[in-house]
């Protein structure tokens, strides 16, 4: 069996030869001391497969980055595969076809030398079939029916294609998919729950390597260099622009593989309809994903706000179901709150948000009123089956601030598991925005774990914080690391003065990263529990100098979003 892992590989060889061959895309990642901590996911994952291989087993690695150049070299070394490592050209003029056609005249021979006997011509001809089987298809399918026709492709099968079954009713918003290598079934299930569909695939494992056939009236190996060089442009290990957003999607998502050397954040050329997200591979929250794809989506919707008449008897409810947190809001025609609470999330998010939902209907009624329509956003809003929409919490805070402060055009959320910021325009529409979902640091958790290491309240942190009078620098953003540094400065006998105020400006330089990444916008709100934390608003403050606006209830204003949201696209016909 032969095994490749990148697109580089070129798959007229394999289809040359009478042996199956399967492109890594499915195997967990491991790691281990030669490797080290920062490589890719899927260079990892590379390097699982390799040392699940036997000797009756080809590996060929293409040297795309530094990271599968070391898979490459230990795999050489420890895999009982037969490894073959192919050197890529920077350039794609006559030289780097002439340096690829050497590599692959090394490829064909080292299959030779392992028993494959390898036809170029006959090669060539099966993929150009396959390239004609994929073109003629890929326009038919979508989600995840797309996602198999290229992953078959791209072990020289052809997968069954059933339009029928397979398109949607076009209700949904439509996304492109571009940049690095992701976990395709992963990133179909997140876009699905997002109420969208994958309609394109520009990466490496989808349409790419299948967007020309190889000429069949020159040297096979110099059609096939040539082939390979021409549809590179994409790919982040070169530097030639990327292409721009496609015209059948309403939107695109870039994915930037993390620890990659070649993928970036930003690039010249993005626009609205364009975002980059960080995912490693395989993906490990999908619910992350999903509020980012859904707030892409949400960036370029209109909504029209239709105030309700004075007196009615009509109002509206926000739900924000969180990681640690739930919280409800009632508003009436006009925007006004009427009713807001919160509550403990626990271990059944969806039995939380009923239960909040049970006591505003059961307030609405003793006021005599009735919920004409209700909204849930935060990371259950999924989980909230008497909410009749969700929007994510993403817009929800953009909609709930701008409401207090139409003149806000930044907004730092740090809630009890994660921390966002967002970047609004003149109209309060979310232009951009950052997240941290990977851990808990510079959160609300982080919090509470420093605050239990220094054995206090997270308000007598704030008091003592206050009275600091030396400079110590917390150098870890890792909450285990940073507990374990909190315990080390005790030990070294430094002032809880000095430690907390340390604490809170770690949180701050956490969070101030992302902030200017979205270009410092102003003026800034602060939103989430932590905005109560009188500590982190100083380290804000001071590292931003600037006066940070902070809502009355900065808790809420998730579900205050979602309820004005509610109000705005409700009727008469919505009351229940």
């Amino acid at each position: 069996m032969i095994y490749y892992s990148c697109s580089y590989i070129p798959m007229e060889v394999m289809l040359g030869s009478a042996c199956e061959f399967h492109r890594i895309t499915s195997s967990a990642p491991t790691s281990c001391h030669e490797l080290g901590c920062n490589l890719c996911g899927y260079a990892k994952t590379v390097y699982k497969k390799g040392m699940e291989l036997n000797s009756d087993d080809c590996l060929l690695i293409a040297d795309s980055c530094d990271a599968m150049r070391r898979v490459g070299d230990l795999l050489s070394e420890l895999s009982s595969a037969k490894v073959f490592i192919l050197r890529l050209p920077w350039k794609r003029d006559a030289d780097a076809v002439k340096f690829l056609c050497r590599e692959l005249v090394g490829l064909t021979a080292f299959l030779q030398n392992s028993g494959i006997t390898v036809d170029p011509h006959t090669g060539i001809n099966r993929f150009n079939d396959i390239v004609e089987y994929v073109q003629a298809n890929e326009m038919l399918v979508e989600g995840t029916e797309l996602s198999r026709l290229y992953l078959s492709a791209l072990d020289g099968r052809k997968a069954e294609v059933s339009p029928s079954n397979a398109k949607s009713d076009g209700s949904g918003k439509r996304i492109a998919l571009s940049g690095g290598v992701t976990d395709l079934k992963s990133f179909d299930n997140a876009v699905e729950k997002a109420g969208a569909i994958t309609v394109s695939n520009e990466t490496c494992l989808g349409r790419r390597p299948f967007s020309s056939k190889t000429a069949d009236n020159i040297e096979p190996l110099v059609a096939i260099a040539e082939r390979l060089l021409r549809w590179r442009s994409p790919c982040g290990r070169f530097s030639e622009p990327f292409p721009a957003s496609d015209d059948r999607a309403d939107a695109t998502v870039f994915v930037v593989p993390k620890f990659c050397d070649f993928f970036d954040f930003v690039r010249a050329g993005d626009n609205g309809k364009s975002y980059r997200v960080e995912l490693d591979f395989p993906l490990n929250s999908d619910g992350q994903l999903t509020t980012r794809i859904g707030a892409l989506m949400e960036k370029s919707d209109f909504r029209s706000v239709s105030h309700a008449e004075e007196g009615s008897t009509v109002i509206y409810a926000g739900v924000d179901s969180g990681s640690t947190t739930t919280n409800g809001v009632l508003v009436d025609g006009n925007g006004r709150i009427l009713f807001s609470k919160t509550l403990k999330t626990g271990i059944r998010a969806s039995n939380t948000a009923e239960v909040l939902i049970q006591e505003m209907t059961e307030f609405s009624r003793k006021n005599g009123n009735q919920i004409g329509k209700c909204i849930s956003t935060g990371y259950g809003r999924l989980l909230v089956s008497s909410a009749s929409d969700k929007i994510t919490e993403i817009s929800c805070h953009a909609r709930g601030v701008f409401e207090l402060y139409p003149e806000a055009r930044g907004i730092i959320d740090i809630g009890g598991q994660d921390s966002k910021v967002i970047r609004l325009n003149s109209g309060g529409s979310v232009e951009d925005f950052a997240m941290n979902d990977k851990c808990a640091a510079g959160t609300g958790r982080f919090l509470e774990v420093m605050a239990s290491a220094l054995e206090l309240g997270t308000e007598e942190m704030s008091s003592l914080a206050r009275k600091s009078k030396k400079d110590i620098s917390i150098s870890s953003v890792c909450t285990v690391f940073a507990e374990s540094e909190v315990v080390s400065l005790i030990g070294l006998g430094e002032r809880i003065e000095d430690i907390s105020a340390g604490l809170f400006k770690a949180i701050a330089r956490r969070v101030g990263a992302m902030y200017s990444r979205l270009g410092s916008p102003e003026p800034l709100v602060f939103t989430g529990g932590v905005a109560r934390n009188p500590g982190v608003v100083d380290a804000l403050n001071k590292l931003f100098g600037t006066e940070i606006l902070i809502p009355e209830i900065p808790d809420i204003m998730g579900a205050y979003g979602a309820a004005l949201f509610a109000r705005e696209s409700s009727s008469e016909c919505d009351i229940g």
